[in-house]
């Protein structure tokens, strides 16, 4: 069989299989999140001032992003797993994640002093952020990695990056829920960092695993 009639059965087994795929994903990405929460529960716990803390724009404010950044990266994971759709265009819903960080930083700046924005950004746990973050990623990204396996991923590098990036958001999120650094400027630097630790992970595996 010639490479362009394989590439066209691949794109046709695709095209059927089109209705289940975010299904499917969804679905296993869910027992990717179940080994995230049991890390999480077991490792870490929620702040004890949560339930007042909930409250705060800035502690709100880390929910918002790491939700804006999974979704606007999780409709590319589920086009990544199709031979047929090219995911750079898609890419451009990340403005959606870099507007709320933005806004975030921008509220935090003319709503605290000036002498507050280094230790803000500083943190007390930078490290535990840094390590925290990927370790609760690692669920899901082993879920989405093999689920991208399973299809014919043509762009292996930027779709485990994607991968890793989802995963990166969820993990974000988690954390946020432990995480007694509420600054946005520490969001912008250490939250940042993590899930880009994440991201260079996921395209590292993914330019072995998913090529093909």
């Amino acid at each position: 069989m010639k490479t362009g009639d394989f590439i066209n059965a691949l794109v046709e087994d695709q095209g059927m299989r089109q209705p289940t795929i975010g299904l499917g994903l969804s679905m296993r990405m869910a027992a990717g999140l179940a080994v995230s929460l049991v890390i999480f529960f077991t490792s870490l716990g929620v702040r004890a001032d949560f339930a007042s803390a909930v409250f705060d724009p800035h502690v709100v404010f880390k929910f918002m992003f790491a939700v804006s950044l999974f979704g606007s990266l999780w409709p590319l994971a589920v086009q990544a797993v199709r031979p047929e759709r090219l995911i750079v265009p898609l890419l451009r819903w990340l403005v959606v994640p870099l507007l709320v960080l933005g806004g975030g930083v921008v509220f935090q700046l003319t709503t605290s002093p000036a002498d507050y924005w280094l230790s803000g950004m500083v943190g007390r746990y930078p490290g535990a952020c840094l390590v925290n973050i990927p370790v609760l990623a690692i669920g899901p990204l082993a879920v989405l990695l093999l689920m991208l396996r399973s299809g014919a991923p043509t762009q292996p590098v930027l779709s485990g990056a994607v991968a890793g990036a989802v995963s990166g958001g969820l993990a974000a999120f988690l954390y946020a829920l432990h995480c007694p650094d509420d600054s946005a400027l520490f969001v912008a630097l250490w939250y940042l960092l993590a899930i880009g630790i994440v991201t260079v992970a996921g395209a590292v595996i993914g330019a072995r695993y998913l090529r093909w």
